[in-house]
């Protein structure tokens, strides 16, 4: 499943195993210059909705690094549990792999708040990133589940 921009390149896909009753989510990606945008989230209910019109799958499964708290964050937005986490045993350390810097290993806060600006306005979400902003937060994406509810994820700033 792929998203494709206005001049026909691709800018996001999301790569799945369909099971009978099961689908896995094997590799999303999206560019770096479109991501923040919705693209993900609108990838996976794509998926989503073509899984309910298949009519006998249960679930769309999908993992990611532990340390990707962006991606665990944008899932749980999504509506996604966490269900298990999963552990490896290396048989063999041919596999040479570089320690991560301790830039990269450092991972900012994330906080993911669920929001419903009700019929008046958006002026009470204003007062609400004010709010957070004042905590040591700012806005790091806003996703609309519906004209009224949005969900907003949070990095420490």
């Amino acid at each position: 499943m792929a998203a494709i921009d206005e001049d026909g390149r691709a800018i996001g896909f999301i790569i799945y195993d369909c099971g009978e009753e099961s689908w896995n989510i094997t590799l999303s990606y999206v560019v770096p210059e479109h991501r923040r945008k919705g693209i993900n989230t609108a990838l996976f209910y794509a998926l989503c909705d073509k899984a309910i019109e298949q009519g006998n799958v249960f679930s769309i499964d999908s993992g990611t690094h532990a340390k990707n708290l962006a991606a665990q964050a944008a899932f749980e937005a999504q509506g996604r549990t966490k269900e298990f986490i999963e552990y490896t045993f290396r048989l063999k350390d041919e596999v040479v792999v570089e320690e991560p810097t301790a830039e990269e290993m450092r991972m900012p806060e994330y906080l993911v708040e669920r929001f419903d600006t009700g019929s008046d306005s958006l002026k009470f979400m204003q007062a609400f990133l004010n709010k957070k902003a004042a905590e040591g937060y700012e806005l790091h994406q806003a996703i609309e589940r519906s004209t009224y509810q949005w969900v907003l994820i949070f990095r420490k700033a």
